[in-house]
């Protein structure tokens, strides 16, 4: 199974995809839905990659183990992605509540946070999946350990990373 996933392609999509929306000229032609179908066709191209990926992990040969570590890959891979695409989708959704607007501007930024969204959306489920398959595949008298933390902890950094993952939290800290 591969070692890694590649988060990098997602962002250049993503990153095209927003520039289309905010060119005058995007409104009068078809750039935008040009770049929206490439930012589609890559998303189902990952996601078959993806599935790929789980076929593969289905397989008898597959240990649980390998399971757990190619999901934690992901999970990384989908913090990174999340952490490109999330400051993007927030900057966007300020535009949205702008007034003032034209109609085509708003759909085409709302297709945008569709995208991403979904983007990031896909590093989850398939994270959720293989976790699922992982446990399915552990043995039950199997004793997990943690591994000690070697170094310094950053907590600043610890806490600032905690608290992203759980906006409701960081709300109801903000009240």
């Amino acid at each position: 199974m591969p070692d890694t996933v590649d988060v990098s392609q997602d962002e250049a999509t993503f990153a095209a995809l927003v520039a289309a929306a905010e060119s005058k000229a995007a409104r009068k032609s078809a750039k935008f839905h040009s770049a929206h179908q490439r930012a589609l066709a890559a998303l189902e191209g990952r996601r078959a990659e993806l599935d790929a990926l789980y076929q593969r992990a289905v397989a008898p040969d597959s240990g649980w183990k390998e399971i757990s570590r190619i999901a934690s890959m992901v999970r990384e891979r989908g913090s990174v992605a999340a952490e490109k695409l999330s400051p993007h989708i927030e900057g966007l959704h300020e535009k949205l509540a702008g007034k003032g607007r034209p109609a085509e501007l708003r759909r085409m930024r709302k297709q945008i946070i569709a995208v991403a969204e979904a983007w990031l959306a896909l590093y989850g489920e398939f994270q959720a999946k293989l976790l699922r398959l992982a446990e399915e595949r552990r043995p039950a008298g199997e004793i997990l350990r943690a591994r000690p933390v070697e170094g310094e902890v950053d907590h600043d950094a610890l806490s600032r990373e905690f608290m992203a993952r759980f906006p409701k939290i960081r709300a109801a800290l903000a009240e």
